[in-house]
């Protein structure tokens, strides 16, 4: 590349770069500086004895977050007087007085855990001991568990202690749940990572610039050359896959529309009617879930003959053999886009307003394709040698399936295995998905960090695999 055009391509660079990187930064700002969080809380157990006049129940706990602004609390109301209050006080370890208010008996009617936002938020006691003490006229009662409830599972946690009833100690602890802020740092890191980053792709093009100048090989100079040579064949190769797919169908790509809506429609009958989900925006919830399921589904065994269906053209061809997978995956994210509209319908009709978040999902669908080249590549490679793997995928696509939350909420999971349960790629791509559309907000720091190990970490996986292995295809096919 001669000097004036590289001059030209870095300086473009540079200004898409930081672009690109102020636009990050003004869409993460807000979300990586806070975030909401919410406990779980102990299961029922038993219920206490009433709050008639005089009696005071007390439940000692550890502030959870930087900013406690909500406590749900498990009641239960028994013939209460009309205008019947329950006056809740929150003092710190020192006694302090920290939030004091009067809630409705009638706020616990429903029988179930219920907000009790404070009146101002209490900041600056995490990690402390605080007590929360309830007293009500009469005609209300309030719950203790033994155990931390997450949905259809309870997972025991024995006698947690610190709950009193007139001064008497009760077992187990009060059915409650803390809601607040946690500060996060993650913005602080934004910018220096940026401009590392950034420095790091300079050397890497400079030295590229180098080697070519010098008529040495690099990487970057050899997968340009690849795109030149091969960018026509892949495109070509993507809409084949993408008209062979529809070609013998009257309806054609608007099966692209109605598979989505389709199998949301089974999903939602079944389990908002029959199993009474109580996931809020369900519909969206589970088309959010089905469209990137689908996608891999469909990506990864279309990949999984990639080698295989185009043995005749190996064979005779000579041509970067990791084009046939890649075209797969390519031509399967068509689909995955033109779904992307019903699911926007989805939302507007079920009161999800379209947030900032929303555009980060370009990054979304990026890595989930990252992640999908990855097996896609893995599983190719391994068909050509063991024939018997179309069979053991469609397995494992089952099981996995049922292993990530598309039709279900992540609560029934127990406590204990939340952290083994996170470790699956496609949990944190789902999540993705959903926290940007759904939610509404940018993912964590943390997330973010998951999936881009889970894509990356997978697609050097498969590459090697597939690199080590691709010499030998001709002797099997």
């Amino acid at each position: 590349m001669r000097k004036p055009s590289l001059i030209r391509f870095l300086a473009l660079f540079t200004a898409g770069f930081f672009a690109l990187a102020a636009l990050l930064s003004w869409v993460l700002r807000d979300d990586w500086s806070r975030t909401v969080v919410l406990t779980d809380s102990p299961s029922r157990g038993q219920v206490l004895e009433e709050l008639t006049p005089g009696r005071a129940l007390r439940q000692t706990f550890t502030a959870g977050m930087d900013e406690l602004t909500c406590l749900w609390l498990d009641g239960s109301v028994w013939n209460a007087a009309p205008g019947e209050t329950v006056s809740l006080t929150l003092t710190g370890a020192d006694g302090a007085l920290l939030a004091a208010l009067r809630v409705p008996a009638e706020t616990f009617a429903g029988d179930t855990l219920t907000a009790v936002p404070l009146p101002q938020p209490v900041a600056g006691h995490r990690g402390e001991s605080l007590t929360l003490a309830l007293s009500a006229g009469g005609g209300l009662s309030f719950w203790a568990g033994t155990g931390v409830n997450t949905g259809r599972f309870t997972v025991e946690t024995g006698d947690s202690g610190g709950l009193t009833l007139d001064g008497e100690s009760r077992p187990g602890a009060l059915v409650m749940r803390q809601q607040g802020v946690n500060r996060l740092r993650a913005m602080a890191w934004f910018w220096p990572g940026a401009l590392a980053l950034w420095a790091l792709l300079m050397g890497t093009f400079l030295h590229a610039a180098h080697c070519e100048s010098k008529g040495k090989s690099h990487f970057l100079l050899r997968w340009r050359d690849l795109w030149g040579r091969y960018g026509y064949l892949l495109r070509m190769l993507v809409a084949r896959d993408f008209r062979v797919k529809y070609k013998a169908s009257v309806l054609g790509v608007l099966w692209s529309f109605l598979n989505p809506l389709l199998m949301t429609a089974v999903y939602f009958f079944v389990f908002n009617t029959l199993f009474r989900s109580d996931i809020p925006h369900f519909p969206a919830y589970l088309m959010s879930g089905i469209i990137v399921f689908n996608y891999f589904s469909d990506a990864t065994n279309l990949g999984l003959h990639a080698i295989v269906g185009n043995a005749s053209l190996i064979v005779k061809v000579a041509m970067p053999r990791f084009i046939y997978p890649l075209s797969k995956v390519l031509s399967s994210g068509i689909n995955l886009v033109i779904s992307l509209i019903p699911l926007l319908g989805v939302m507007l009709l079920s009161g999800i307003p379209l947030r900032l978040s929303m555009l980060l999902l370009p990054f979304a669908l990026a890595l989930l394709a990252v992640f999908c080249t990855g097996m896609a590549l893995l599983l190719s490679a391994s068909m050509v040698f063991f024939r018997d793997t179309q069979f053991l995928w469609g397995l494992m696509l089952t099981v996995w399936n049922f292993l990530t939350p598309i039709f279900y909420p992540e609560s029934i999971i127990p406590a204990a295995l939340r952290t083994l349960y996170h470790c699956n790629p496609l949990y944190q791509l789902i999540y993705f998905l959903r926290s940007i559309t759904i939610g509404g907000v940018a993912p964590t720091p943390v997330t973010f960090l998951y999936c881009l190990i889970a894509a990356f970490g997978t697609l050097g996986v498969g590459a090697l695999v597939f690199k080590k292995t691709q010499d030998r295809f001709v002797l099997y096919l």
